[in-house]
């Protein structure tokens, strides 16, 4: 039972530290050309380089060459635009209010989007409805970047 969590638990806690940092890395990119929309435009560029590395070696074009991509719904490429509004957003908040504060921040937004999300079954999740733990758990979130803001000198 417990290893079913392991690896997606270890895997977490590689995109939280990838959350933690990229903006960061990103915030210098910016500062450096004086763009957050460069620094937003280099991050992009790496990562779809490496994607399509990636769909080259695996063969992942199989499905568009299928018409797979076609049968997606067409409201699913504002994840694209998301991204770009991520990275771009990132970089300036961090820039005014910090990295803590703008982690803080996005990550309590994060769960409190999930949670709904999930409660709603919206895009073809599995509806988790919302309880107790889940409610106070977004209270020590929301509480928690009070005392994060409290503890920025301004």
């Amino acid at each position: 039972m417990v290893s079913k969590f392991v690896i997606p638990i270890f895997l977490s806690v590689i995109v939280g530290t990838c959350l933690a940092i990229q903006p960061i890395f990103n915030t210098t990119v910016a500062k450096f050309t004086g763009s957050m929309w460069y620094a937003a435009l280099c991050s992009l560029t790496v990562s779809i380089s490496l994607v399509l590395c990636i769909c080259f070696l695996n063969d992942r074009f199989a499905t568009l060459r299928g018409g797979g991509a076609m049968q997606i719904p067409k409201y699913y490429i504002l994840a694209g635009i998301c991204g770009i509004l991520i990275l771009a957003f990132t970089v300036y908040c961090i820039t005014k209010i910090g990295p803590v504060l703008t982690a803080s921040i996005t990550v309590t937004v994060q769960m409190i989007v999930a949670t709904v999300t999930a409660h709603y079954g919206w895009f073809g999740l599995t509806q988790e409805p919302i309880n107790l733990v889940k409610i106070i758990g977004i209270i020590f979130l929301v509480v928690g970047v009070i005392l994060v803001k409290l503890s920025i000198k301004t």
